[in-house]
């Protein structure tokens, strides 16, 4: 009975809805998103996409993420159309480009954090496997999705330690006093960087990454009916919005202030 009990809590899945997908799907869903997001024309078309997407992640473990990405999206876009009414040299252009830049990086972040937060390495490693990726690919890739979680907990720990020596950690200490921003905070991250490379590499080496054996994964990991419906459905929906953003729907002003 214990025994039993053992292998429930470990193959128990936090996950559900559509955080349950494959890892191919998900990577083929964060390219195409990427991909539509930089090339979709107009507002109201940038605007649909996000917010799909953020429904989208809303049914797999990602309602909050998606509620403060949209927030984000929609802050950024009201101030973008701020810049219409500012006539400043030089500054005007720089802003706008910017602005532009960061509402179409928005629904990447989100959809590329997700895939982060709801993605096992071992089913991400049996599924690259299966895609026959060469190890020169898979590896690095393993790496980097390992990295940028243990990165953002380095930074938590650094965040305690200045709050232990009553340092203060808030948005407008960061902006005023730049300098000791780069000494309390990016200096010790950079040198935890260098320290968590070389403990990921020898976990990698501990997990034996480099094997070419065939892979096993607690979950299931297959590309089965489901996926292949959210795939298709996707890129039909992603490839109407781009010919959408070619009419007169591209055309539409939807931020006014």
């Amino acid at each position: 009975m214990k025994e039993e009990h053992i292998k429930q809590l470990i193959t128990a899945n936090p996950f559900h809805g559509t955080a349950c997908l494959d890892p191919r799907c998900k990577g083929i869903l964060l390219i195409l998103i990427g991909f539509s997001s930089y090339f979709s024309g107009g507002e109201a078309v940038s605007f649909a996409l996000m917010l799909i997407s953020a429904i989208f992640i809303s049914f797999g473990n990602g309602m909050g993420w998606a509620a403060k990405m949209l927030t984000a999206y929609v802050i950024t876009a009201y101030l973008n159309a701020l810049l219409r009414y500012i006539s400043i040299p030089v500054f005007s252009v720089i802003m706008s480009v910017f602005g532009v830049t960061l509402l179409k990086l928005i629904p990447i972040a989100m959809m590329g954090c997700w895939v982060l937060k709801t993605t096992y390495m071992d089913d991400l490693m049996v599924s690259f496997q299966r895609i026959h990726l060469p190890q020169s690919v898979t590896i690095p890739l393993i790496v980097m999705f390992r990295f940028i979680p243990t990165l953002r907990i380095e930074y938590g720990m650094i965040r305690d330690t200045m709050k232990i020596r009553g340092i203060c950690d808030t948005l407008r200490e960061k902006i005023t006093h730049p300098l000791s921003t780069v000494e309390y905070i990016l200096i010790p991250l950079l040198m935890r960087c260098l320290k968590v490379t070389d403990e990921l590499a020898a976990s990698g080496t501990t997990r034996g990454l480099e094997l070419e054996e065939k892979r096993y994964a607690l979950n299931p990991v297959s590309f089965s009916p489901l996926e292949w419906i959210v795939t298709i459905s996707w890129a039909f929906f992603l490839s109407a919005l781009l010919l959408l953003g070619q009419t007169t729907l591209g055309n539409i002003i939807l931020w006014r202030v």
